[in-house]
């Protein structure tokens, strides 16, 4: 029997706590909050910061790692659902899933069963692609990525360009959105690549009727030279570092707009 993953965890990162924090995608420049990224933490008793799941993901099994997922998103739903009746924000959700889980013969049936339990609608969750490995395009994956889009689930490829044969996805997995990393955005004023980068990718995207985040804004000047390109969800510590979600709550305005910067 597969060792529980909290336990794995806390062998890796020492005795502490689950925790989730969220971040803010944000519609610039009226500061609408369109989305909020769930972020893992594992609160250590032996110091006051969280860690990272980076620190101990590639320790865990796959099995552990589906475990962890649907945790995360059993938990992370049902508090959405409480600030959506709290404040009325209607935004969506989403949710990290590592490449090789897309496969899993239990993903959508767990879902599903998840935002039924919930009320949660389907096209207010989205699930972002991570890269850190190859995305396996079995049937399996296929299967579960078009059951999931025919049910109103948005696909996102995360850190779009630093993974994996990205393009190649882009055909077969037919994402509703596409997220720039920071390894792009954070520099693009100060290097001319990276702007044509963004530049090109955000013409491809509109091409092909995909929606753009940018990730890694930090600043007014960036956020304001990606605007000029056209581009309008953005994520980063501008709008405000990851926090749990009651301190959302105070943030948002009764317009379900935040405070740049918030």
């Amino acid at each position: 029997m597969e060792r529980d993953v909290f336990s794995e965890i806390a062998g890796h990162a020492g005795a502490g706590s689950p925790s989730l924090v969220y971040q803010p995608l944000v519609q610039y420049p009226g500061g609408e909050l369109v989305g909020l990224e769930v972020l893992f933490r594992w609160r250590a008793d032996s110091a006051p910061r969280r860690h990272s799941p980076l620190t101990f993901l590639q320790r865990l099994t796959p099995s552990q790692t589906s475990e962890l997922f649907f945790w995360v998103v059993d938990e992370s739903i049902s508090e959405a659902r409480v600030l959506s009746n709290w404040t009325g924000w209607r935004g969506h959700l989403a949710i990290n899933v590592e490449a090789d889980q897309l496969g899993d013969p239990e993903l959508v049936r767990r879902l599903e069963q998840v935002m039924q339990r919930n009320q949660w609608p389907a096209e207010r969750l989205i699930i972002e692609v991570t890269e850190r490995r190859p995305i396996p395009v079995f049937p399996s994956v296929v299967r579960n990525i078009q059951a999931l889009q025919q049910a109103g689930v948005q696909i996102a490829m995360d850190d779009f360009g630093e993974g994996y044969a990205s393009f190649e996805y882009l055909k077969r997995l037919s994402p509703a959105q596409i997220k720039i990393p920071s390894g792009f955005t954070r520099d693009m004023r100060g290097d001319r690549r990276n702007e044509e980068i963004v530049r090109a990718l955000l013409a491809l995207a509109q091409r092909l009727d995909i929606k753009v985040v940018a990730e890694g804004v930090e600043s007014r000047e960036t956020a304001e030279a990606l605007h000029a390109l056209g581009l309008r969800v953005m994520q980063g510590y501008l709008f405000g570092e990851p926090r749990e979600l009651e301190d959302w709550a105070q943030f948002l305005n009764q317009d379900g707009r935040l405070a740049i910067g918030g």
